[in-house]
């Protein structure tokens, strides 16, 4: 049974699994080069196809995720085109409006500036109107069945956060045992949280579902009122939280904790909120912005805490699996560790809405296999498209200036100019890894015991803010040396935050937060990426450090890299000097 898995909302993507197997999953913003792309992955459906040698032909079913899209958002590709004045202007002139004073302005006339209706390939005709969900189904079911060239009776659609907790339940490797799946996020088919139950053998039991889990949409707020783009730069306030304290971020905090309360499974409101962004405008105005940032980090602690520490109670299981956007605050991650009665935590790679494609195809999976134990978990996250030493020759002939260097080298060769002090780019011919994080195929590497070097890629490429952290890629059999990880914590996707070992701040400063000393880990194993494992063993046995650090492959507000011209591509417009192809370095003059 092949099954390819599609979804067309913001950070869309593809799937696909054959015999409940996960082939390939990328997302679109790979391809089309435009950050959090939203609508039809048409790229990723190409290279998830051409990777497994499937035509379209082939396809048995397709699944797609969330059946509510708005027309409205869709329109405008909000979430991928949006900057922080538009996001702004949509709380001015649409929301403040509609709300406080009982007035019906039209979404797209006050975007006009960012409808494109030319450029959609969907049926427009079937959309009567900016609320027409209904109309919008249609639109998406007709596309995907004419760019398939499949019968409409093979495309269903199945819920937001089903889909979010089927991929974090179906590539869990606790699943030989009972787990507790929680979803959670700004929202999705007009929810944003869950909690189910994953037996053995059996399909998620959901026991609670809720509209009100709004930790997402206080974020994403947070992030708005200090002057970022929300659904992007939530990270950075995460980052950020951690250079206050109690002492002077306790009145923001007291704002957050006086609305949103956990009431066993569920989430309720101590006052009614007409908007939450206009509540919290109000409520912080004149407040520090890291205040705010310790604020409502320290409240998103607490709430989703307990809300795992009700489940584990409730249930008796301790085995906890997260998904959905708010699962990547890797503080809170860190904070659930803690929890006494938790066994295990695990959170995806890429547990945002660019997963749930893979969620879509795994849900189609449970109808025609006999048990979910038929469905493979994961041995690691690299789920993208592989390249040839040949596809790369080809790259280098046409992209490459003739002044430049080009070399084979062993790991040791690379490792010896890591110790030199020169930031290397990594780009792996196996698979692509899947999410935002780069797990070492699209990695930018440098030592780790140089602080400087953080400057120094910021500089040449990355354009960080000055708090955010950098993270560490470690041996797995250095793991304890480094890191403590009493529980033995899945810590292989950069998804967890925790605590560094003296070691850790001797070996590691510039791949742990500047602040607190705390990381978050990729734990590298041998059998996972023996490429990845090779060059970090090689700077090993020069120096000792059985780590590098690890930074994502993209210029500032550009995606990931994903193939090799756009590495080379990447390459020639920064300040970069070494890019290392499989086994071919690439050295500008």
């Amino acid at each position: 049974m092949i099954i390819l898995g599609i979804h067309d909302g913001h950070n869309s993507s593809a799937a696909l699994i054959i015999n409940g197997k996960l082939k390939c999953a990328v997302a679109e913003e790979r391809f089309s080069r435009d950050k959090h792309q939203y609508g039809f992955p048409s790229k990723s459906v190409e290279v998830v196809l051409n990777q497994c040698g499937i035509t379209k032909k082939d396809i048995d079913k397709v699944a797609m995720a969330t059946p509510t899209l708005p027309p409205a958002y869709f329109f405008t590709s909000r979430n991928s085109t949006f900057t922080i004045k538009d996001y702004w202007k949509e709380q001015n002139d649409y929301w403040y409006p509609k709300i406080y004073q009982n007035k019906n302005p039209k979404y797209l006339d006050v975007f006009k500036h960012r409808v494109n209706k030319k450029n959609l390939p969907y049926d427009l005709s079937l959309i009567k109107d900016e609320k027409d969900d209904k109309g919008m189904l249609e639109a998406r079911i007709e596309h995907a069945s004419r760019f398939l060239d499949i019968d409409k009776s093979k495309i269903t659609f199945y819920d937001h956060h089903i889909c979010h907790a089927y991929y974090g339940y179906m590539t869990s490797p606790y699943r030989d045992k009972p787990s507790l799946v929680y979803t959670m996020d700004g929202g999705g088919d007009n929810t944003n949280g869950t909690v189910s139950i994953g037996m053995p053998g059996q399909k998620l039991n959901e026991i609670s579902r809720s509209s009100n889990c709004n930790i997402g949409r206080m974020y994403r707020y947070a992030t708005l009122l200090l002057g970022m783009r929300p659904a992007d730069h939530e990270y950075k306030l995460m980052g950020l939280a951690a250079y206050n304290s109690e002492k002077y971020g306790k009145e923001a905090y007291n704002v957050y904790a006086n609305t949103l309360h956990v009431d066993g499974l569920k989430f309720k409101y101590k006052e009614v909120i007409k908007d939450h962004f206009f509540y919290f405008k109000d409520k912080l105005e004149g407040q520090r912005f890291d205040a705010v940032a310790w604020g409502i980090q320290k409240r998103c602690e607490e709430l989703l805490t307990e809300w795992v520490y009700n489940g584990i109670k409730e249930t008796g299981i301790g085995n906890v699996i997260m998904s959905g956007g708010v699962a990547q605050n890797i503080k809170a991650n860190k904070i659930i560790t803690e929890l006494d009665d938790l066994n295990q935590l695990y959170i995806p790679p890429g547990p945002g809405d660019e997963s749930i494609s893979i969620g879509a195809a795994f849900v189609e999976s449970t109808k025609h296999l006999k048990s979910t134990n038929n469905i493979a978990s994961i041995s690691n996250g690299y789920f993208g498209p592989s390249y040839t030493i040949k596809q790369v020759k080809n790259a280098i002939k046409n992209d490459v200036p003739k002044s430049w260097k080009v070399k084979k080298v062993s790991f040791n060769d690379v490792a010896k100019v890591l110790v030199k002090g020169d930031v290397v780019a990594r780009f792996g011919l196996d698979n692509m890894e899947f999410g935002a994080r780069a797990l070492g195929n699209r990695s930018i590497l440098a030592d780790p015991r140089r602080p400087d070097v953080i400057h120094h890629i910021n500089k040449l490429v990355k354009m960080r803010d000055f708090w955010m952290p950098f993270a560490p890629s470690i041996l797995a059999e250095r793991e304890k040396d480094y890191m403590i990880n009493k529980k033995g914590i899945d810590c292989r996707f950069m998804a967890i935050g925790m605590d560094s070992t003296e070691l850790a701040k001797e070996h590691l400063p510039a791949g742990l937060h500047p602040f607190d000393r705390s990381a978050r880990p990729q734990i590298v194993h041998k059998d996972d990426n023996p490429g990845y494992h090779g060059l970090i063993k090689a700077f090993e046995n020069l120096t000792g450090v059985g780590a590098l650090m690890n930074t994502s492959f993209n210029i500032h507000g550009e995606p990931i890299v994903a193939t090799p011209t756009d590495a080379i591509d990447t390459l020639k417009r920064c300040g970069l000097h070494h890019l290392l192809i499989g086994n071919i370095l690439i050295s500008k003059p």
